[in-house]
């Protein structure tokens, strides 16, 4: 006979229980003897402890699910400004060489490995092997939900991913990460506007306001030195004003869900600045 783990079968088990121990003349609430119970009361309250144990393991995920995700990270920010709060608190301890290295223990590892992931936020940050975000916010294993690319560019593969973070993950923040002395950034300030490869192409226009942004400050436009740093902002800025205004992400601003911001790392005092 098949086993029934549904929640209808359970619950008939259930009744089944109580109509029977209510009918049973030797119950153990009358009985003088707690060795006088139903023996076959006994052996039936015992099947139904083990029906109930099998089916746990054997129930549908939505039944195992109901009360919603598991947060492994026991301080898990539940507000989007909270989030925000929790990355610069994080850079705060490594730019003073004071990191924690939370959610690195045996205990972290087990529970990422047995549950569905839910980082408290999205970082779009440049490939630069320098410029590890997990580390730069002293966060742990499950917290950060990271898409990498040279030059921290928004890219469709990208965008997809940070989709399915925000959307799919529930991220309550998304920060497009610059950093000071960025390769790919120097190297579209060098080559702009003439043809080069979408990794560069693509901060062009980040390039294109730097440079009047630097002229109408008095600089020198053609002085990659002068135009570099500004890029670097600029392209972290409009990177992040670009998603905001797609979907999903425009919707989960509006209904107060996620925070979209952008930063540059420096790699002198290892310091994130938030831009917007």
């Amino acid at each position: 006979m098949p086993i029934r783990c549904d929640a209808a079968a359970l619950s008939a088990a259930e009744s089944d229980a109580r109509s029977r121990d209510a009918r049973s003349p030797d119950r153990l609430a009358t009985s003088p003897h707690p060795s006088a119970m139903d023996r076959r009361a006994f052996l039936r309250l015992g099947g139904y402890a083990g029906l109930a144990g099998l089916c746990w393991g054997l129930l549908p995920a939505r039944f195992a699910d109901a009360a919603g995700p598991v947060y492994c990270n026991p301080n898990r920010p539940t507000t989007p400004a909270d989030a925000m709060a929790a990355l610069m608190a994080g850079n705060g301890l490594w730019a003073t060489g004071n990191q924690q290295h939370p959610g690195e223990d045996t205990t972290r590892r087990d529970c990422v490995a047995q549950n569905d992931q839910t980082p408290f936020a999205a970082i779009l940050s440049c490939a630069d092997s320098r410029v590890p975000p997990a580390l730069i916010f002293d966060q742990g294993l499950g917290d950060l939900f990271v898409v990498r690319v040279a030059g921290n560019s928004n890219t469709a593969v990208g965008q997809q991913s940070l989709t399915y973070g925000v959307n799919k993950l529930h991220a309550l923040a998304l920060l497009v990460l610059g950093h000071q002395g960025c390769g790919a950034v120097s190297t579209a300030v060098t080559s702009f506007p003439r043809p080069a490869p979408a990794f560069v192409s693509l901060i062009y226009p980040a390039v294109r306001k730097a440079r009047l942004i630097v002229q109408q400050g008095g600089g020198n436009p053609d002085d990659p030195t002068q135009v570099i740093p500004v890029a670097i902002e600029q392209h972290a800025l409009m990177t992040a004003a670009q998603l905001s205004v797609r979907t999903p992400f425009k919707d989960l601003i509006r209904n107060g869900s996620l925070i979209v911001a952008a930063g540059v790392y420096s790699l002198d005092n290892q310091a994130v600045t938030i831009l917007t």
